[in-house]
């Protein structure tokens, strides 16, 4: 996604690789630390101090085999060798002293999207205190809940929006904000799961997306730095690596796909980003003419104060479903179903359609398992005004980088440089801000410091396309999920897709089918992904006879793990800055898969299906809906503080 929300790696055929060998690590591949934490242990320090200083000595040390008795836990400073730069994880503050910031944002660190638009000028909605009908129940207030109430209420319907914590607390908040048709996976892989036609059609609707943001911002009179500027997409390899030839033949075939498709691409040989400077040389690409980027919280703050004023649009915040289901029977015309959602607080909200636009739906399997969860990581970083050119920048490896720039001050810019995904809780975090801060300088020798760091999450697909429309097995409750790294075109689309589908036979649309959530062909083209996938993921119950710490009494302060004991459940601990500890059940409520801890975010993040919870043990992303239960005082205290309830 480019985190788009957040963007995952593999441009062009690079992604079809890294799902056929997922499991496989390679020579480039990170060292992993002990602890599925990031939780440095002393014994580890000159090896990542190593990693720290060099990506070229990076080693791979198996995490499952550091996971042994030890002394305390802590952290080490790490240094840029680049200009004495602290690091980005040193550089960047967490707000988490806010003790409600967990209802804010889905993680420790805040975006830079806050720079201009903090949360305290996001609207404010109350909590529902009372049972509801409505004609559409929408359950999420990202972009793909926004967008899809934006359209139906213009169209004259009812919409009811039901946030679990407050609005853009989500991903769409942590994007890094692409607006783009040229889409992650490229379209000759796409091309092989969905066709020509669909590949067409896919192309088609991102860029209708990326328009319809511009129109709505039009229309509405909103300032979110909305502006028209080209795509490149390079090797990841400098000239001269024997690799680069192959990579610019890759692209050559990307460029001739895109432009079959109808867009406007063309491939050049000498491509070079003005500004880069660095000593590295990438020269040569792709450049995907027309596209956009954008500021998504200021759009999308106007959009929500537009909706606030109109008769026929509610919000309620802090409002966690737990049940959406369809009740009544409809057989030949006769009959009646509609939707009812009971909500945490125990009303209950019926409605004639409803809309899970929560990332991933809130159920057990169906298409949770044709996707795959990743993280991925951003750095803000302050360069000289004009002193790099305004694009949108990719490379092809697997774990590709993407660069944008968003407004600073009247001195400086900043250089947004994403990637170094992984699968969520199963490999270290906080290194990741190194690489993409030793990536940056040595490439933009200009940039100077770095102000925010932050992850989020993406939703993979195996067949490349996210899935709109109504959920398998329902007429009347609709899903958005698997943004594939394109997550704000994803969303603005799929909020058109699902208003015409609602009118049913006043209006029909031509992408239903590509996006339909009960596909099969492409499913079953991508079904070796699939299987190695499951696979994979059922090997994450590991955990339940591992354990992170034998003693609580190890963990630093700001610092949480798993203690597993054999003779009692798994407890998820924190243990705070003031050195009191809090703990909670470490079994996800999705599937009882062992959390991990993600000392980036300070989160407990699920292996399994992804699911995540702060600090306090607040589910912040799906598919479980419930929290994790507190095993303490400190732990129920601390929750209640969260929420606002205490």
């Amino acid at each position: 996604m480019a985190l788009s929300t957040l963007s995952l790696s593999s441009r062009t055929t690079a992604r079809a690789i890294q799902r056929n060998f997922i499991t496989k690590q390679t020579a480039t591949s990170r060292l992993s630390l002990p602890i599925c934490g990031d939780v440095i242990r002393p014994s580890t320090a000159p090896l990542a101090a190593a990693y720290m200083h060099t990506a070229s000595s990076r080693t791979n040390t198996s995490p499952s085999s550091s996971r042994t008795t030890s002394p305390r836990l802590q952290f080490f400073p790490r240094y840029s060798q680049v200009n004495k730069f602290p690091l980005a994880a040193t550089m960047a503050t967490f707000s988490s002293s806010n003790p409600q910031h967990t209802m804010q944002t889905s993680g420790a660190a805040d975006s830079v999207w806050i720079h201009k638009v903090p949360y305290n000028q996001y609207p404010k909605f109350h909590t529902l205190d009372r049972d509801l009908e409505t004609d559409v129940a929408i359950i999420g207030a990202g972009i793909s809940g926004i967008t899809t109430a934006y359209e139906l209420v213009r169209r004259g319907k009812n919409v009811v929006m039901l946030e679990a914590r407050d609005v853009l607390s989500g991903e769409t908040g942590r994007t890094s904000g692409h607006l783009t048709n040229d889409l992650d996976d490229g379209f000759v892989e796409i091309a092989k799961k969905h066709g020509e036609g669909g590949a067409k059609i896919a192309s088609e609707s991102h860029a209708w997306a990326r328009d319809r943001i511009g129109q709505i911002a039009q229309e509405l009179g909103i300032e979110c730095e909305y502006r028209r500027l080209p795509a490149y997409d390079i090797s990841q390899f400098p000239l001269g690596h024997e690799k680069h030839d192959q990579e610019m033949d890759e692209l050559k075939q990307e460029t001739e796909m895109q432009k079959k498709i109808g867009m406007h691409t063309r491939f050049d040989p000498n491509l070079k980003v003005k500004g880069w400077s660095g000593k590295i040389d990438q020269r040569g690409g792709m450049v995907v003419d027309n596209q956009a980027t954008f500021h998504p919280t200021q759009y999308l703050v106007g959009v929500l104060n537009w909706l606030k004023q109109q008769p026929n649009f509610q919000c309620y915040t802090r409002t966690r479903v737990m049940s959406v289901a369809e009740k009544g029977l409809e057989v030949l015309g006769l009959g009646h179903k509609r939707v009812e959602i009971q909500t945490e607080n125990g009303h209950t909200v019926k409605a004639e359609n409803a809309v899970e636009a929560t990332c991933v739906p809130l159920q057990k399997l169906s298409v949770i398992t044709e996707l795959e969860f990743y993280r991925s990581y951003c750095i803000a970083i302050r360069v000289p005004k004009g002193s790099i050119e305004d694009c949108l920048l990719y490379d092809n490896a697997e774990e590709y980088k993407y660069v944008r720039l968003t407004a600073c001050d009247d001195k400086d810019d900043y250089l947004i440089v994403g990637g170094c995904d992984h699968k969520v809780g199963q490999e270290e975090t906080t290194p990741r801000y190194a690489e993409l801060e030793q990536w940056t300088r040595e490439r933009f020798p200009q940039a100077g410091k770095i102000d925010y760091q932050w992850s989020g999450q993406i939703f993979e697909p195996v067949d490349f396309l996210g899935f709109i429309g109504k959920n398998q097995g329902c007429d009347k409750i609709y899903i958005v999920t698997g943004d594939s790294g394109d997550g704000l075109t994803h969303g603005t689309l799929a909020g058109k897709l699902i208003a015409d589908e609602i009118e049913g036979n006043n209006v029909t649309n031509d992408w239903a089918t590509l996006y339909a959530p009960n596909r099969l062909a492409s499913i079953l083209k991508s079904l070796p992904s699939l299987i190695s996938h499951d696979l994979q993921i059922n090997a994450q119950y590991k955990r339940l006879l591992q354990t992170d710490i034998t003693d609580i009494e190890d963990l630093a302060p700001g610092c949480g793990g798993v203690l597993n004991p054999k003779t009692k459940k798994p407890m998820a601990v924190y243990k705070d800055e003031n050195g009191q500890v809090h703990t909670y059940s470490a079994l996800c409520p999705h599937l009882k898969g062992v959390v991990c801890w993600n000392s980036a975010e300070k989160s407990f993040d699920c292996p399994v299906h992804g699911s995540r919870f702060s600090k306090e043990g607040i589910c912040v992303a799906g598919p479980a809906k419930a929290n994790l239960s507190p095993m303490d005082k400190g732990g129920e205290v601390d929750q209640g503080i969260a929420v606002g309830a205490e």
